[in-house]
């Protein structure tokens, strides 16, 4: 045998043990929720919580999470209320995913209506964020009806967004006006438009099972 086999040999049985050890893992994807609490929405939180979780789980170590809120002035730091970067090995991975599930729930239990919806500005701040991260796989999950309501003092509606490498997903959309189908469907067609000249790819989810999918890579981008 050549030195050059022995050589793919020894990698090929460290790769083993490690993998055995639980320390070789794919570590590609970023995921950042972002939650809609206005008053047409904030009731949907909870539901929307849940669904992160459902996420979370499917996650694999070495992958980051991270969460915000869009409220009158999205734009800003003080918006993010979870940040954290699962541990390489599967055990510490387990652990930290649980915390977050309780991070989660108990935003979701205390969380306070915003008088303003400013979605624009939220996925710029998760965008900024997310560009900063090194994971080749970026997300945005939306848990919004997709309505903005901007304030006199803090209207973004005009700031130019960069969602470049970054899929943004909309998950759990409400419809607040059952008998007007024709705003619902043209709020999504807007946003689409919006994310995708952006530079970014767009992605409705219309049941549960199909967010975890998506951002794990076992389904196709729908819209």
């Amino acid at each position: 045998m050549t030195a050059r086999h022995l050589l793919g040999a020894a990698c090929a049985i460290a790769i083993a043990v490690l993998a055995a050890c639980g320390l070789v893992t794919s570590t590609s994807r970023s995921v950042f929720f972002v939650f809609d609490v206005s008053g047409t929405y904030v009731k949907a939180v909870p539901d929307a919580a849940k669904l992160a979780n459902i996420t979370v789980a499917e996650l694999l170590p070495g992958d980051y999470i991270a969460a915000s809120q869009i409220s009158a002035c999205s734009f800003s730091e003080k918006e993010i209320f979870l940040n954290r970067q699962l541990p390489q090995t599967p055990s510490l991975a387990a652990e930290a995913k649980r915390e977050v599930f309780t991070a989660l729930n108990a935003y979701a239990a205390q969380v306070k209506t915003a008088k303003f919806t400013d979605i624009r500005g939220a996925l710029a701040q998760a965008a900024f964020e997310l560009k900063q991260r090194p994971e080749a796989d970026r997300y945005i999950v939306l848990f919004s009806d997709m309505l903005e309501d901007y304030s006199k003092s803090c209207d973004v509606s005009e700031i130019p967004l960069d969602l470049s490498g970054i899929h943004v997903v909309a998950a759990n959309v409400i419809k607040t006006d059952p008998s007007n189908p024709k705003k619902y469907f043209d709020s999504l067609k807007m946003w689409e438009a919006t994310v995708v000249a952006s530079g970014g790819k767009w992605s409705l989810v219309s049941s549960p099972d199909q967010l975890p999918k998506l951002v794990t890579g076992q389904l196709e981008g729908t819209t």
